[in-house]
């Protein structure tokens, strides 16, 4: 059977001193280990948060150049309508019509 012996004797202090200090020692570099992947998932979400905004800012930007594209699209449209209209003016056609051109000598027409 087990015995029990309550007596205390050197040994043990120097055994419980000891691992007391490695006990110690690993939490004392886990911590700073915890503080230092603490700093970089901080600085981590920093630049997700910067991408973040980034990417917002392209997706305006985005629209806004849609818009513009259909400006873009919607004047020339206009321009094409309105370079035709001249080109039939310059032939007599148009709003100036052949019975009405009593005194127009057809400088403009090809």
């Amino acid at each position: 059977m087990f015995t029990f012996e309550p007596t205390i004797n050197l040994g043990n202090v120097i055994t419980i001193t000891l691992a007391l200090a490695a006990a110690l020692g690993a939490w004392y570099k886990v911590g700073s280990r915890l503080d230092l992947i603490e700093y970089r998932v901080k600085a981590i979400e920093d630049t997700l948060k910067t991408l973040s905004e980034v990417l917002k800012s392209i997706a305006n930007t985005d629209k806004e150049i849609a818009v513009l594209d259909q400006r873009q699209l919607a004047v020339e449209g206009v321009v094409s309508t309105l370079s035709r209209d001249v080109a039939d003016l310059r032939r007599g056609e148009g709003f100036i019509q052949a019975p009405r051109r009593g005194n127009v000598d057809g400088e403009y027409t090809r």
